[in-house]
């Protein structure tokens, strides 16, 4: 913060977490050290220092503090008597303007702020965090500044309690199949996923992952046993990966088009013990000594005589579902291990959001070792809808059934360049947005295509099964991640890992079902 003092420009340095008592003596020591070149020009500091120019603030600082405390009577003329009546500030002449005048009252002032920075609401909020940490240090001089208190007991529980109580009923007794194995009951003749030319009714996908279920679990797959998924995109990936959890296993993704190296490690790190994959991709998968390999061409034959009749549950709520993993920007790649709980809770949450209509055509083109894949793949499974997988976003335009899309769940990039290259289709009512950030110029060509009639932000780790937050934006509305989803519980919290301000900057903390 820079003060003026007659012609000063100060500033004090707040690090290593000091008493309120210590910041005061670090003030009046810069002040006085200060006073030694109050003759400096303030241009000549400018030219010295040298800071960033921009037309968009002042340099050197933004904040200023004014401290009126030299006696203000008035004056006295024959005849005349003069006193101060203020005057409005036309203008905000820094960012922030905080004026003080020391009166036998105490101190009165306000704050002259930018407009083109600040709400109304935003500056209301800051003077009574200034009234909270000058009662604090009213009471105890020697309150460090880490302990300062700015929320009200009001912002406080808006903060933590009100915008967090998002509990829902959901069946977290239930696993993920479970859902599905219920929906195909409702349905059986419905068709629910399309892959190019080929397509598959709920009964008969039922059928093929109920048959590589009980081959799976003759290879002694059962709850927490990691099966390896190494098949292209297909109706085969999809049908195994149920198998895999009607087993009572856990499914790894292993997309064929990752590098050699990240599925090497993937293997390995995941410690699969049975890889299901087809017989041309088998060599993409080193896979170490004693690992069952199903081949799900090649032991087509002997996959087919199983009974297709749904097996006795092999696994609870509590068991392993799938194990993903994060993408390694960090350093090495994390897997993380989502139980079938946190993936139904997901699903409730989203059954509650979205429409019959939109899941009727949900185009799946996301790689199964990416998390959006769970929301892509196992909502409309489980609502009746249907499933139209492509090999990604970009190949929608050439896929023969891009008229029955409905929504789309991809990446802020991919869907840009559908709408650069005017290749949405028309029947697309809903985009779901994940994985980058979400620029409000995105937005609005959306829906500028005419179709889109909804567009949603949704933000969340894969540790967090997929989505934490999400929002509806609006064409021409601010760019923001929204609220927890149900179920789960959102905090910005300081470096203390105490909430922070409505509008203040801190680091998301995540918890809940998910």
């Amino acid at each position: 913060i820079g003060f003026f003092v007659n012609t000063l420009v100060l500033r004090t340095e707040l690090g290593g977490d000091p008493t309120f008592r210590e910041v005061l003596g670090r003030v009046r020591g810069a002040t006085l050290g200060a006073y030694e070149h109050q003759e400096v020009p303030f241009e000549k500091l400018v030219a010295e220092l040298q800071p960033e120019r921009s037309m968009s603030h002042s340099p050197l600082f933004q904040v200023m503090f004014t401290l009126q405390n030299a006696a203000g009577g008035g004056g006295a003329l024959s005849g005349l008597s003069v006193s101060g009546v203020g005057a409005e500030a036309g203008s905000a002449k820094f960012d922030l303007n905080l004026s003080l005048v020391a009166t036998p009252r105490g101190l009165r002032g306000g704050l002259t702020y930018s407009t083109d920075l600040f709400e109304r609401d935003t500056i209301q909020r800051m003077v009574g965090h200034l009234e909270r940490v000058l009662e604090q240090v009213a009471a105890d001089a020697d309150v460090r500044l880490s302990r300062l208190e700015l929320l009200s007991a009001e912002e406080r529980g808006l903060v933590v309690d009100a915008w967090n109580r998002t509990e829902a009923e959901f069946p977290a007794d239930r696993c993920i199949h479970e859902l599905f194995e219920a929906q195909a009951a409702r349905t059986p003749d419905a068709v629910v996923a399309l892959h190019e030319h080929d397509s598959l009714t709920y009964a008969e996908l039922n059928a093929r992952a109920n048959r590589i279920a009980r081959h799976l679990a003759e290879l002694g797959v059962g709850a927490e046993v990691r099966v390896g998924i190494g098949l292209e995109r297909g109706l085969d990936m999809l049908a195994s990966m149920l198998g895999v959890l009607k087993a009572g296993g856990a499914y790894v993704p292993l997309d064929p088009a990752y590098p050699a190296d990240r599925l090497a490690f993937t293997l390995k790190d995941s410690s699969v013990q049975v890889l299901v994959a087809q017989e041309t991709l088998r060599e993409r998968f080193p896979v170490a000594a004693g690992v069952r390999v199903v081949s799900i061409d090649g032991d087509a034959g002997e996959i087919a005589r199983r009974d297709a009749a749904n097996l006795p549950v092999r696994a609870d709520a509590r068991n392993l579902a799938y194990l993903i993993y994060t993408s390694g920007s960090t350093g090495v790649p994390k897997g993380v291990a989502i139980q079938h709980e946190s993936a139904v809770a997901l699903l409730a949450w989203a059954a509650g959001v979205y429409t019959a209509e939109e899941m009727s055509g949900v185009l799946a083109a996301t790689s199964i070792s990416f998390d959006l894949s769970i929301y892509e793949l196992f909502l409309p499974l489980s609502l009746g809808g249907r499933v139209i997988l492509v090999e990604n976003a970009l190949a929608l335009p050439s896929a023969p059934a891009r008229d029955q899309v409905r929504l789309i769940n991809t990446v802020p990039s991919a869907i840009a360049a559908l709408v650069k290259s005017d290749a949405v289709p028309a029947g697309v009512r809903t985009v779901n947005l994940a994985g980058e950030p979400l620029r409000a110029e995105l937005v609005d060509a959306i829906y500028g295509t005419g179709t889109v009639e909804r567009v949603y932000d949704l933000y969340g780790p894969s540790e967090d099964t997929t989505y934490s937050t999400f929002t509806l934006r609006a064409a021409g509305g601010p760019e923001t991640i929204g609220r927890p989803i149900a179920n789960t519980q959102s905090y910005v919290l300081d470096a203390a890992m105490r909430p922070v301000p409505v509008g203040i900057a801190g680091e998301l903390y995540l918890g809940g079902r998910g």
